[in-house]
């Protein structure tokens, strides 16, 4: 068995609830907790390098906690199924939001549909292995910020110290 009962229902629990996510959905709202940017554009050219490097080290940060306590085949099930879970959704939301602001600032907002598809879908898995880890960590933070409708698109500042940017 790859799971242990209570691990089976933790992640049946985070895959229900990610499957109702409205993707998207508020950005470009104002934010009085992080520093919003208004376009695909901005959100990914804005703080390249050091949005990379954060979110590159909490990656190798929670991958080496996971590979402590789960197997490789675990996590990479946690991908492919919150992959599954989410993909079309996401997808679909994110051509809407892009759409929406193109509207907005006549801007065409389309390109790279797949690598902020992957991010998200990464970003996720993460966020449910932090879960099953019993950790509330960087990647718990971003899901938070994603399942509020935002996307938590870079980071400005040194971290951990610093904050999220967020569409």
């Amino acid at each position: 068995m790859l799971w242990n009962p209570s691990q089976q229902t933790a992640i049946e629990k985070f895959i229900s609830q990610i499957k109702h996510i409205e993707w998207f959905r508020h950005t470009g709202n104002p934010s009085e907790k992080y520093w919003v940017v208004d376009t695909i554009w901005e959100a990914c050219d804005t703080h390249g390098r050091q949005t990379q490097d954060v979110w590159g080290s909490n990656s190798e940060m929670i991958e080496k906690k996971a590979l402590k306590k789960l197997s490789e085949q675990q996590i990479d099930q946690i991908f492919e199924k919150v992959s599954l879970a989410i993909g079309n959704q996401v997808y679909d939301a994110l051509c809407d939001m892009e759409d929406r602001i193109g509207q907005e600032t006549g801007e065409d907002q389309s390109g790279i549909e797949d690598e902020i598809l992957d991010f998200i879908k990464r970003d996720t898995a993460w966020a449910c292995i932090e879960l099953l880890l019993n950790e509330t960590g960087f990647f718990t933070r971003i899901y938070e910020i994603n399942s509020a409708g935002r996307w938590a698109c870079s980071w400005v500042g040194k971290y951990p110290k610093g904050n999220f940017i967020i569409m």
